[in-house]
């Protein structure tokens, strides 16, 4: 794979030239400092935009359009990643060679810019029929959030965490903010996004990349120069003591959430220590040290899961469980975690993680998505490439985990606790 960075005036597009695939890949992505009043909005701009456009009015004819290209994929996605939101305008096409047409890159390529540049405005205003349509469906998805125990959990978590941080808002934004939104303060917004945001472009297949920039930089019109610091990682507030919350619902199952606070990880520690780290607690499945403990050895839980906040300086511990569980849950995971601190991993235990980690680096760079979700952390924040990460696993030591083990705090243990005890 040859990797490839062409910087323009207003943005950079990265390459990555492989034959491995049929179907080519591309991301637009527009990324800035995320700020809580603008989460609702960006998130509902993204979904109006790839809705329809004043070329294609009807989203019927944005399909059509797609199906003219051989089976084109458009669609668009938001997401916060720690003090970082991401608009991410995703596109898959057929490779070229595969089709008998000389203009099919070019009209291929032309799509997307003509979705994004030209929305479906009229005056100042975006079209309000969309616009309802688009603003039903995302209060569907707020509401939605109630009815998943693991999300919700998740979410009731971080706000009583600390409801200020950057780290406890939805990218959804709140149904109050939704409802508040108008096609006029929309498309205010719009302005305000294409000026701002900074954008790379990120594209993967068996392309002459030197005549794809040249149809992008005919076809994509951004000339606003943004040249200031995105500012990625939060740090999050720390406890002397950690904050204990109870809160019913009406759910069979309890859920147990334990926050943690990341405390001065370096570069590497981050982005690769710190997966070796999860491995080896809570990711690795049926051999990890907290499955292991809570459900092989005392069948406390129906379900046990983590998660890596790295931006967000969190790592995360879910337990789905009875009620009368939840103490002695709460108990063990915080002695797997101190057995982690102290360097209580077995050979085992450390071959077996590493075997794992090495296998899902070698699955996902056979997608084209994680190769271009790796090369844009890459760009932007400074992940390492794959083949860097691999080797960087193999030489992970007992003595390494031990120090991210010393260096987790518990912040809060959270429980959304079950209308009843289940028999």
């Amino acid at each position: 794979m040859k990797y490839q960075k062409f910087e323009m005036d207003t943005y950079n597009i990265y390459t990555i030239k492989t034959n491995k695939f049929k179907n080519c890949h591309m991301e637009i992505t527009f990324y800035d400092n995320a700020k809580k009043e603008e989460l609702g909005l960006r998130n509902f701009l993204v979904d109006m935009l790839c809705h329809s456009s004043k070329q294609y009015p009807k989203r019927k004819e944005i399909v059509i359009k797609l199906e003219e290209l051989y089976q084109s994929y458009f669609y668009g996605v938001s997401s916060k990643v720690g003090n970082m939101v991401m608009s991410n305008f995703i596109y898959d096409f057929l490779n070229p060679e595969f089709v008998n047409d000389e203009k099919f890159l070019q009209n291929t390529l032309k799509f997307p810019f003509e979705i994004i540049e030209n929305p479906n405005v009229i005056g100042n205003s975006f079209d309000e029929r969309t616009f309802k349509i688009i603003q039903k469906r995302i209060l569907a998805d707020i509401d939605s959030l109630k009815e998943n125990p693991t999300n919700y959990a998740f979410r009731r978590a971080l706000i009583n965490m600390d409801e200020n941080s950057i780290t406890a808002s939805s990218v959804l934004g709140t149904k109050e903010e939704v409802e508040a939104i108008t096609p006029e303060s929309l498309y205010a917004y719009y302005e305000k996004f294409y000026k701002n945001s900074l954008c790379n472009i990120y594209i993967i297949g068996d392309l002459d990349m030197e005549e794809v920039v040249k149809i992008i930089s005919k076809n994509f019109h951004n000339n606003c120069l943004k040249n200031h610091r995105v500012e990625t990682f939060v740090e999050n507030k720390t406890r002397k003591k950690e904050l204990m919350i109870q809160e019913p619902s009406s759910f069979c199952q309890s859920n147990l959430v334990l926050g943690f606070n990341l405390e001065k990880l370096t570069k590497s520690e981050m982005f690769t220590t710190l997966y070796f780290f999860d491995e080896v607690l809570c990711a690795g499945g049926l051999k990890s040290k907290i499955y292991n403990s809570l459900r092989e050895e005392n069948q406390l839980c129906y379900s046990v899961s983590s998660i890596n906040s790295k931006y967000d300086n969190m790592y995360y511990v879910y337990v789905g469980l009875d009620k009368k569980n939840v103490p002695l849950a709460i108990k063990l995971i915080k002695k797997c975690v101190k057995d982690m601190a102290g360097g209580k991993i077995s050979d085992e235990e450390m071959n077996m993680a590493k075997r794992q980690l090495l296998t899902s680096l070698d699955i996902v760079r056979d997608n084209q998505n994680s190769l271009i979700n790796n090369y844009t952390f890459h760009t932007i924040v400074g992940t390492p490439l794959f083949d860097e990460l691999k080797e960087g696993y193999k030489k992970i030591t007992v003595k390494d985990l031990k120090t991210i083990g010393k260096k987790l705090k518990l912040n809060f243990i959270y429980e959304l606790e079950s209308s009843e005890e289940e028999t």
